[in-house]
């Protein structure tokens, strides 16, 4: 036990010793290397003032030289710093607010209504046959505007819904051909400063309201299984505009023909509609769309073609549709001679249309005086949709959903008195059309690259959700960039009026 604790106080003595002759080693070859450091920079008496101090230099002349005589220093040019600043906000050279955005000139206004891919003029290169002109026709690279539409002279806010429905300015829409056109239809009247719209229509002269009741006594539009409705040839849309009243939304479309302006007076009146045409291109939108296609006097050949627009109308009803028809020839009996057209060939039309209904397996229910109902099989679903708001009611009514996706944002709005257009880029890796329809609501396909098939100033409100990311690759920014996707980005466009053509002035936008 004696021999551990001796053995213990050896070692601890042995440490202390080592640590003291690390410490004096340590200490020795800094010392040296000290001194071998004063000795390069000239020996004890210049290390002392190493660093003089420098005497502030008032001279023009940037380099001096300074000299300390007392320590007989030699000579140190030094030159003097300068912390005055060089760039003043007077000297800026102000740049002018054309140097710092791009501006697009205005256009002509007699571009007021240019719809570029439904352009009259360029429409005269293609075929007639099928209509086949009146079918989208896009401008090619060379032929592109760029310029900003301006609105013709004298627009004005359109009225709010509802009362849109019934009354438009007349300078935001300048055509009278369709009142006097269709002056004992109900279409359209002119009235001062405004048109109002009665609500006939060709085979509803006594207005869309009383047209409507006479199918709700045939079929059931009040029972929430009819939801959306496609009106092909719609003219100025009125049918469409009376049946959002039933809690139905109508898709309407007609070409842009000699009907003028009709889908332009049914976008400013506040309905859904677009320029559209069956010809030789299937309808932008998916299959088992629309629970109800209707047609009054729209004047497609229903029978032609071995049934090739029925055909197309089936694909877009869903099962359990119906398809509604008016005019021409139903009922041909008692207006024949008011179509001036012969028994035989009016005859001949309508079996043509039962035939290719049959060969569909569609069952006709009814037909009653001016009116023909044929239903689609049934077995189809329905959904509901949430609610919100979108600011202040009756402001907004048009509104654009540049990449609906679902449908979400229009779901959202449904109890608001508002349509949107839900658009599926064509360029989209998921085609979700058919679930917005699926869903009740309405859409289109669209190529953002291209025109729309619409009149300038249709929409009151346009959502772009992820659009930039979309198409990246051919836009400057997207929502990766400074757009980063968690910005709410909100513009509003302020519009400019075409000026008069008697006093070439501009007049400014109220």
């Amino acid at each position: 036990m004696a021999t551990w604790g001796g053995l213990t106080h050896y070692l601890s003595l042995k440490t202390k010793k080592t640590n003291l002759y690390y410490m004096a080693v340590t200490t020795v070859l800094c010392s040296i290397f000290y001194l071998i450091g004063i000795w390069q920079h000239g020996g004890a008496t210049a290390s002392t003032t190493l660093l003089p101090s420098l005497p502030c230099n008032n001279n023009d002349n940037p380099s001096s030289s300074i000299k300390d005589t007392t320590n007989n220093i030699p000579t140190i040019n030094a030159t003097a710093l300068d912390f005055t600043a060089h760039h003043t906000a007077e000297q800026l050279v102000l740049l002018s607010p054309a140097a710092r955005v791009v501006h697009f000139p205005s256009c002509d206004p007699n571009l007021s209504e240019y719809t570029p891919c439904q352009d009259t003029k360029r429409s005269l290169k293609f075929e007639r046959e099928m209509l086949m002109y009146r079918e989208r026709h896009c401008p090619e690279k060379n032929e592109m505007l760029k310029c900003r539409i301006p609105a013709p002279y004298g627009y004005k806010t359109p009225f709010r819904w509802p009362e849109s429905r019934d009354m438009v300015w007349y300078a935001n829409v300048p055509h009278k051909h369709l009142t006097v056109e269709k002056a004992g239809q109900n279409w359209v009247r002119f009235e001062g400063d405004r048109f109002s719209f009665p609500g006939g229509g060709t085979m509803f002269p006594r207005g869309a309201d009383a047209y409507i009741d006479d199918i709700g006594k045939l079929i059931n539009l009040g029972d929430g299984s009819i939801r959306t409705a496609i009106d092909t040839g719609c003219g100025v849309a009125s049918w469409g505009a009376y049946l959002l009243s039933r809690n139905i939304l109508p898709m309407s479309f007609a070409p842009k023909d000699t009907h003028e302006a009709q889908v332009q007076f049914a976008l400013e009146r506040g309905v859904p509609a677009q320029i559209g045409i069956m010809a030789t291109n299937r309808l932008p939108y998916p299959s088992r769309a629309f629970d109800i296609a209707h047609c009054s006097r729209c004047l497609i050949p229903w029978g032609q073609y071995d049934g090739l627009y029925l055909i197309e109308v089936d694909r877009v009803l869903r099962p359990g549709g119906y398809w509604i028809l008016s005019g021409a020839p139903v009922n041909w009996e008692n207006h024949w001679k008011g179509w001036n057209r012969t028994r035989e060939d009016l005859d001949t039309e309508q079996k043509g249309i039962e035939s290719v209904a049959r060969s569909l397996c569609w069952k006709k229910l009814i037909q009653k005086n001016d009116l023909a109902i044929w239903q689609k099989a049934t077995n189809h679903l329905h959904y509901k949709a949430i609610d919100s708001q979108l600011a202040e009611p009756g402001r907004y009514r048009n509104l654009l959903d540049m990449n609906a996706q679902l449908g979400g944002f229009a779901a959202a709005l449904v109890d608001d008195p508002v349509w949107v257009m839900n658009v599926v880029p064509v360029e989209a890796e998921l085609n979700t059309l058919g679930v917005i329809y699926e869903r009740g609501l309405i859409g289109t396909y669209q190529n953002w690259c291209e025109a729309m098939s619409t009149y300038p100033r249709t929409y009151d409100f346009i959502h772009a959700n992820s659009i930039f990311t979309l198409y990246k690759d051919r836009m400057t920014d997207h929502e990766g960039g400074p757009h980063v996707r968690e910005k709410l980005l909100i513009a509003t466009k302020q519009y400019w009026t075409a000026p008069d053509q008697d006093q070439q002035v501009t007049k400014p936008a109220s």
